[in-house]
C-alpha cells in the first residue's frame, strides 16, 4: 500500500455550473441561525450519539468563516437542515460501508470532520463548489439550506448531496491508493481544464465518453464522478446513459466502469457491486427512490421497435442448454399434434415485429409434400417499458381464406384458437432478456429474449432475436 502523508495532500472540490441566484442564497437573517449558542442542544446530542461516538466524526455546523475560503461570501446553514443532511450521510455512506467492510474501514479512511455551510461557494468561472475534501481529514459541504429529503432526484435532493459525499470520499481513497494509470489513458486526449466552456456541453461530454461535464476537467475528477454516479444513481441509470451514447463512448464508459470496479476490489477488497446495491436499496427503503425505466430492457426494445423477430424453434440447441418452460413446451406439442392430425406439420413459431401490425404470430408448417408455408395471426400490442408488461390484442379479420399464409385455413385455425389465442390474449406478459442464465458479459446476451406470464413465471418462452 502506498501511504501519502496527510499534510501533503491537496484539497479536492466538486464543482458544477451555477444556476441559482447568488443574492437570494446569501441574503439571510442571522437571528434564525443561533450560530453562536454553545448550548448542548438536541441536535448536538444526536450528532454525538449517531456520528461522533460510533464513527469518531465531528460535525461543525455553527458558522465559522475560517474553515473555508474567507475571500468568498457564504451563508450559514439553517439549523433544521443539519440533521436531515447528516442522516443521509449516515444512511447512504457510512452505514453501507460499515455493513460491507466494517467500522474499522470507516475509522481508517473516512474524514473525521464535516463542516456545513448554507449556500454554495461561487467561483469566478461561473461554476459553484458543492463540496471539498481537504487532505483526507475534512469534508466541507455547501448548499445545505436547499437540501430536502422529499426531493430525491432534484439539484437539492438526496441523490445530488450524496453524490457529492461519494465523490469527495473517492478522492480520499485515491489519496491513499492512487488511481491505476490505465484509467486516464481511456480518454486522455479529451480532458479539458476549461470544462465550463460553452463547447463542453453535457451532450459533448457524453459523446466523448464522460459521465458528466465536470468529469472532463481531469482524470482524478473523472474517476470520482464515475464512482459517485454509479453508486448513487445506480446501474440502471448508468446502463441507460451508456445505451443512449455513441458506440465509441459506450466502449470508453464501459472500460471506465470496469476500472472503477476493479480498483475497489484490488485496492480495498470491496465488492463494488455489493456496495452499489446496498446504497440503492437504502435509497429505495429510506427515501422512496425508484430506478428509472430501463431503456435497454427487452420491453424498451419492444416499445421502441428495436426488435425484429423472436424465433421460437424448439429444435434449437439453445433449449438443450438452457431449457424451456414445461408448460410452454406442452402447449406447443399439443398444438402440433392437433395440426399434424389435419395433415399439416408445424415446425416452429416466431413473433414478427417488423410487419405492418404490432405483432404478427407466424407459424411455419409443412404440407404432405414437404412444402413450407406460414400461418399468420395479427395482433395489436401494448408495452409498458417501466413495468415491462406486454399485452397482445387480436386483430380481425385474417384475410383471404384461399391464401396459404392465411391463419383461417381449416387445418391451422382450430389449433390456434384452442392453444395460442387464449394464451396470448388472456394473459399479461413480462418481457425479459431470457434465459436468465445468460450472463450480461456473455456473447449471447441480448441475442435472445422472451416473455413470461405475469402471475406465473414458470410459464415462459423465449427465442433467438433477428
Amino acid at each position: 500500500m502506498i501511504t501519502i502523508k496527510r499534510f501533503l495532500l491537496p484539497i479536492f472540490a466538486l464543482l458544477i455550473l451555477g444556476s441559482c441566484s447568488k443574492e437570494d442564497l446569501l441574503e439571510v437573517d442571522m437571528h434564525q441561525y443561533n450560530s453562536d449558542n454553545p448550548a448542548n442542544s438536541e441536535l448536538d446530542k444526536w450528532i454525538l450519539s449517531s456520528l461522533t461516538d460510533p464513527y469518531n466524526v465531528e460535525v461543525i455546523y455553527r458558522y465559522n468563516r475560517n474553515l473555508t475560503d474567507v475571500s468568498k461570501d457564504i451563508a450559514p446553514p439553517k439549523l433544521d437542515r443539519i440533521q436531515p443532511v447528516m442522516e443521509a450521510v449516515l444512511n447512504l455512506y457510512l452505514k453501507p460501508y460499515e455493513d460491507l467492510v466494517g467500522k474499522s474501514f470507516i475509522k481508517t479512511y473516512a474524514p473525521k470532520q464535516y463542516v456545513l455551510y448554507g449556500s454554495v461557494s461561487y467561483n469566478s468561472n461561473g461554476s459553484v463548489t458543492l463540496g471539498t475534501a481537504d487532505g483526507g481529514r475534512k469534508v466541507v459541504l455547501y448548499d445545505v439550506n436547499n437540501f430536502s429529503v422529499d426531493d430525491i432526484e432534484g439539484s437539492a435532493g438526496v441523490r445530488r448531496k450524496l453524490r457529492t459525499i461519494h465523490h469527495e470520499f473517492t478522492h480520499i481513497l485515491n489519496q491513499n491508493i492512487p488511481i491505476p494509470p490505465e484509467f486516464q489513458e481511456i480518454t486522455k486526449a479529451d480532458y479539458d481544464a476549461d470544462w465550463t466552456g460553452s463547447s463542453n456541453t453535457a451532450e459533448k461530454a457524453k459523446e466523448l465518453g464522460f459521465v458528466s461535464r465536470y468529469a472532463r476537467s481531469q482524470y482524478t475528477e473523472d474517476f470520482a464522478e464515475m464512482t459517485a454516479h454509479l453508486l448513487i444513481h445506480g446501474q440502471v441509470w448508468f446502463d441507460n446513459y451508456v445505451f443512449t451514447s455513441t458506440p465509441d463512448a459506450q466502449e470508453k464508459l464501459r472500460k471506465k466502469e470496469e476500472q472503477v470496479v476493479q480498483y475497489f476490489k484490488t485496492a480495498f477488497n470491496i465488492d463494488f457491486r455489493e456496495l452499489q446495491n446496498e446504497i440503492n436499496q437504502r435509497l429505495k427503503d429510506v427515501y422512496g427512490a425508484q430506478d428509472p425505466a430501463d431503456l435497454n430492457s427487452f420491453a424498451a426494445w419492444l416499445e421502441t421497435k428495436s426488435v425484429g423477430k423472436v424465433v421460437v424453434d424448439l429444435s434449437n440447441s439453445i433449449y438443450d442448454q438452457y431449457g424451456i418452460s414445461d408448460l410452454f413446451k406442452q402447449r406447443w406439442l399439443s398444438y402440433k399434434a392437433d395440426v399434424d392430425s389435419r395433415g399439416r406439420f408445424p415446425t416452429y413459431m416466431q413473433l414478427n415485429f417488423n410487419s405492418d401490425v404490432d405483432m404478427r404470430l407466424e407459424i411455419e408448417y409443412l404440407n404432405s409434400s414437404g412444402g413450407s408455408f406460414f400461418y399468420y395471426y395479427d395482433f395489436d400490442m401494448e408495452v409498458n417499458a417501466e413495468t415491462k408488461e406486454v399485452k397482445f390484442i387480436k386483430k380481425y379479420p385474417e384475410g383471404d381464406t384461399g391464401a396459404h399464409g392465411n391463419g383461417q385455413l381449416s387445418h391451422g385455425l382450430p389449433g390456434f384458437e384452442e392453444f395460442w389465442l387464449p394464451y396470448l390474449t388472456e394473459n399479461t406478459f413480462i418481457a425479459e432478456w431470457l434465459p436468465y442464465e445468460i450472463d450480461k458479459d456473455h456473447d449471447d446476451y441480448r441475442s435472445f429474449g422472451g416473455f413470461y406470464v405475469k402471475d406465473n413465471p414458470e410459464d415462459y418462452f423465449y427465442g433467438n432475436l433477428e
